[in-house]
């Protein structure tokens, strides 16, 4: 915290929403589910949460 300035909790939630969907993204991409029905599981959620 010494180098960021004093955020809101609302912005640090969504901070932390928004590199854990980048993370999900990144492991998908990396490591895509073997099982067709979890993948498009997985997309629809992605896009309609």
């Amino acid at each position: 915290m010494l180098f960021m300035p004093d955020l809101a909790p609302g912005a640090i939630d969504w901070l932390t929403a928004i590199l854990a969907a980048a993370g999900g993204m990144v492991l998908h991409t990396a490591i895509p589910p073997q099982d067709p029905a979890i993948a498009e599981a997985l997309l629809q959620s992605a896009i309609h949460p």
